[in-house]
């Protein structure tokens, strides 16, 4: 058994996390995260200087503790570039790998985000960065800041990369329920490109999964769960058509986008959403898969998931 402190706890995801590691076996100690304000040109050159005054009482919180796990942070793909958003997804998570180096707590895992790679051919577990959103800018620089931790050695640094988490109760999910419902489906070429997306419960478990292992990579990424566009539809639609639209036609409509998308984040969150449902993504057999780790959950817990959001109402 470890004692792991849990920052985030109380989150969707940080909830997972503290039934995955509980039912693992471990005392999970819930811990609150500070909140940070900051910019990246400082993050980038003197980045304590964002957060010295909060490290010494963390580093006290920590004592005793065998593991950090963070999943705190701002999670809104939608976001603005702000000193909030810096601060929640790139100076905290760096504050918390330097408490753990003072003291003196070996592990650390922290939930970064597959859209660190944003529009990559394909996911893997590299430091190759394709940011598209302030919110995977954000995420990616909290990577980059972690990474430079590692060269001191004394804490392992992992950073996971789960992709769009579902799962029941989350507005993503119920509002991706609903455009099923409610709009014509449809995709580029014939619907069978896969597409990354993970079950809540899964992320847990693979976070436990990180934290049993006795050596792990510096990078992570969550296993494929096997779902294509039209696998995907069919869950959370089942019966309706898919219907196919022109690739180039629908391309030059999404770079079109682009340049307004610099400024109005939330058109360059919804079209990255689209490209993902119109191209798909593949994915790199990771670590994990080397390993022979399975997910607990497949498709009918998914089956079970898009029932549940399945006529019920979306709030914007």
């Amino acid at each position: 058994m470890t004692r792991i402190a849990l920052f985030g706890a109380t989150g969707f995801i940080g909830a997972a996390c503290a039934a995955a590691l509980a039912d693992a076996g471990h005392e999970v100690l819930p811990r609150p995260a500070r909140r940070l304000w900051a910019d990246n040109e400082t993050l980038t050159q003197a980045p304590q200087r964002a957060y010295r005054p909060h490290l010494a009482g963390l580093a006290a919180e920590l004592d005793g503790v065998g593991a950090v796990v963070n999943a705190a942070g701002v999670a809104i793909s939608a976001a603005r570039m702000s000193p909030g958003l810096v601060g929640g997804n790139a100076a905290w998570p760096r504050l918390l790998a330097d408490a753990c180096q003072q003291a003196g707590v070996s592990r650390f895992v922290h939930v970064s985000t597959a859209a660190v790679q944003g529009r990559t051919d394909r996911l893997d577990e590299s430091l190759r960065y394709a940011p598209v959103t302030p919110y995977a800018r954000s995420k990616t620089l909290g990577e980059q800041l972690l990474r430079d931790t590692t060269a001191g050695g004394r804490v392992e640094v992992t950073l996971y990369r789960p992709p769009s988490v579902h799962g029941p109760g989350r507005r993503m999910t119920t509002a991706f329920a609903a455009f099923c419902q409610r709009w014509p489906l449809v995709t580029c070429g014939d619907g069978d490109q896969p597409v990354p997306v993970a079950l809540i419960g899964n992320v847990g478990a693979t976070v436990a999964a990180i934290l049993a292992a006795d050596s792990v990579p510096l990078v992570v990424s969550h296993p494929y769960e096997g779902h294509t566009v039209r696998t995907l539809y069919e869950t959370f639609a089942p019966g309706r058509p898919l219907r196919p639209l022109p690739t180039r036609a629908v391309r030059r409509l999404l770079r079109a986008a682009e340049p307004t998308g610099q400024w109005l984040p939330p058109l360059s969150a919804v079209c990255r959403r689209a490209e993902l449902l119109l191209f798909g993504q593949g994915q790199q057999r990771g670590w994990l898969d080397a390993r022979g780790f399975r997910l607990p959950l497949g498709q009918s817990a998914w089956d079970e998931v898009a029932a549940a959001t399945r006529g019920r109402p979306h709030y914007r």
